[in-house]
Protein backbone atom coordinates (compact mmCIF):
# COMPACT_ATOMS: atom_id res chain seq x y z
CA UNK A 1 0.00 0.00 0.00
CA UNK A 2 1.25 3.47 -0.85
CA UNK A 3 0.83 6.50 1.35
CA UNK A 4 0.62 10.08 0.10
CA UNK A 5 3.23 12.11 1.93
CA UNK A 6 4.08 15.80 1.72
CA UNK A 7 7.81 16.45 1.52
CA UNK A 8 9.81 19.65 1.20
CA UNK A 9 13.00 19.92 -0.84
CA UNK A 10 14.70 23.30 -1.28
CA UNK A 11 11.62 25.03 0.03
CA UNK A 12 9.39 23.43 -2.58
CA UNK A 13 6.61 21.18 -1.28
CA UNK A 14 5.73 17.96 -3.11
CA UNK A 15 3.07 15.34 -2.57
CA UNK A 16 4.46 11.90 -3.28
CA UNK A 17 3.01 8.43 -3.15
CA UNK A 18 5.45 6.05 -1.56
CA UNK A 19 5.80 2.82 0.35
CA UNK A 20 7.49 2.75 3.71
CA UNK A 21 5.41 5.12 5.75
CA UNK A 22 5.54 8.83 6.36
CA UNK A 23 8.54 8.85 8.73
CA UNK A 24 10.68 6.90 6.27
CA UNK A 25 9.71 9.11 3.33
CA UNK A 26 10.32 12.26 5.41
CA UNK A 27 13.78 10.93 6.35
CA UNK A 28 14.54 10.31 2.67
CA UNK A 29 13.40 13.79 1.68
CA UNK A 30 15.53 15.37 4.43
CA UNK A 31 18.56 13.42 3.18
CA UNK A 32 17.90 14.58 -0.40
CA UNK A 33 17.36 18.16 0.73
CA UNK A 34 20.66 18.06 2.61
CA UNK A 35 22.51 16.72 -0.43
CA UNK A 36 20.91 19.31 -2.73
CA UNK A 37 21.83 22.10 -0.31
CA UNK A 38 25.44 20.88 -0.16
CA UNK A 39 25.80 20.93 -3.95
CA UNK A 40 24.00 24.26 -4.16
CA UNK A 41 26.37 25.83 -1.61
CA UNK A 42 29.39 24.59 -3.54
CA UNK A 43 28.25 26.74 -6.47
CA UNK A 44 28.88 23.95 -8.98
CA UNK A 45 25.43 24.07 -10.56
CA UNK A 46 23.87 26.96 -12.40
CA UNK A 47 20.43 25.63 -13.29
CA UNK A 48 18.00 23.42 -11.39
CA UNK A 49 18.63 20.61 -13.86
CA UNK A 50 22.39 20.86 -13.34
CA UNK A 51 21.80 20.84 -9.60
CA UNK A 52 19.64 17.72 -9.82
CA UNK A 53 22.16 16.02 -12.13
CA UNK A 54 25.07 16.74 -9.78
CA UNK A 55 23.12 15.51 -6.75
CA UNK A 56 22.19 12.30 -8.57
CA UNK A 57 25.83 11.75 -9.59
CA UNK A 58 26.98 12.32 -6.00
CA UNK A 59 24.35 9.92 -4.65
CA UNK A 60 25.20 7.31 -7.31
CA UNK A 61 28.86 7.60 -6.29
CA UNK A 62 27.93 7.06 -2.63
CA UNK A 63 25.87 4.00 -3.51
CA UNK A 64 28.65 2.57 -5.67
CA UNK A 65 31.20 3.03 -2.88
CA UNK A 66 28.86 1.48 -0.30
CA UNK A 67 28.16 -1.49 -2.60
CA UNK A 68 31.89 -2.03 -3.14
CA UNK A 69 32.56 -1.91 0.61
CA UNK A 70 29.66 -4.29 1.26
CA UNK A 71 31.04 -6.73 -1.29
CA UNK A 72 34.49 -6.56 0.34
CA UNK A 73 32.96 -7.26 3.75
CA UNK A 74 30.94 -10.19 2.37
CA UNK A 75 34.07 -11.73 0.86
CA UNK A 76 35.96 -11.25 4.12
CA UNK A 77 33.11 -12.81 6.12
CA UNK A 78 32.91 -15.77 3.70
CA UNK A 79 36.65 -16.33 4.02
CA UNK A 80 36.43 -16.25 7.83
CA UNK A 81 33.45 -18.64 7.87
CA UNK A 82 35.30 -21.10 5.61
CA UNK A 83 38.32 -20.89 7.88
CA UNK A 84 36.19 -21.56 10.98
CA UNK A 85 34.53 -24.53 9.28
CA UNK A 86 37.95 -25.93 8.43
CA UNK A 87 39.05 -25.53 12.07
CA UNK A 88 35.89 -27.24 13.31
CA UNK A 89 36.28 -30.09 10.82
CA UNK A 90 39.92 -30.49 11.79
CA UNK A 91 39.01 -30.55 15.51
CA UNK A 92 36.29 -33.17 14.94
CA UNK A 93 38.75 -35.47 13.18
CA UNK A 94 41.13 -35.50 16.15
Amino acid sequence: MQDTVKVKILGQEYEVKAKGGEEYVQALSKYIDKKVSEVQKSGSAVSTMELVALVMLNMADEITQINAETEKLKKKADKQVKHLIELIDKKEKT
